[in-house]
């Protein structure tokens, strides 16, 4: 049994878990300015998103499971924090895309090796896909500064990116990790200026990740292209 969960992610991805658990500790331990509650639901975040993210770049169907967790959990200290464009991202579009995301999968996944057929996008979807993100961002933004929110542009630019991201996702294509590694460090910097080092440490290894989830995936989507 022992062995079987040893396997299941490699040594980094254990290394990524191990170290989100690790700040998790330590920042509960040395919080003296936020309730015990919001502690506990930063914890919770942090620890399912990891989960959720390194999953993912091995091509594991498991992270829908811990990512529901983890987009309730991050919706309540969006909110807190006047992020409002994180919890309209999280809210109304990564929740219910959840479901659909777990069902293509399904529908592309190979047993024998425990991991989804990965795709690779041409250079006109590529061109495509960047304009519509420059228009969404600008568009977004005007409605973030009519809501009264805090750093609209980083918001608009996270969330905007999130979106195309995670179509890309759903979708099976490796070039969700390239917009993956905007969008998580955008966000480091947005929990910087916040103050919440819990969540600057799990976007930070967020985008760690997003880095290898782009090896990862180039990887399969070679394979799956011969």
């Amino acid at each position: 049994m022992i062995e079987k969960i040893k396997k299941y992610m490699t040594p980094f991805q254990w290394a990524e878990v191990l170290a989100i658990m690790g700040f998790t500790v330590y920042f509960a331990l040395t919080n003296k300015t936020d309730t015990w509650w919001y502690i506990l639901i930063d914890s919770l975040a942090a620890v399912c998103g990891v989960f959720c993210v390194v999953l993912c770049a091995g091509g594991k169907k498991s992270q829908y499971y811990w990512g529901f967790v983890n987009i309730i959990a991050y919706i309540v200290i969006a909110m807190i924090n006047k992020y409002y464009g994180e919890v309209m991202l999280n809210g109304l579009y990564y929740l219910p895309t959840q479901f659909i995301g777990l069902r293509v999968w399904g529908r592309h996944y190979r047993k024998e090796e425990d991991q989804v057929d990965g795709l690779r996008m041409d250079g006109k979807h590529i061109a495509v896909w960047s304009i519509c993100s420059a228009a969404g961002i600008f568009v977004y933004k005007l409605i973030l500064d009519a809501l009264g929110g805090n750093v609209t542009l980083l918001d608009s630019m996270s969330t905007v990116f999130s979106i195309v991201a995670n179509i890309l996702m759903v979708l099976r294509y490796r070039e969700q990790w390239a917009l993956w590694i905007i969008v998580d460090a955008v966000t480091v910097i947005m929990w910087m200026i916040a103050g919440d080092f819990l969540m600057t440490a799990m976007w930070a290894i967020y985008l760690v990740n997003a880095v290898y989830g782009w090896v990862m995936w180039t990887k399969m989507s070679r394979n799956e292209n011969k």
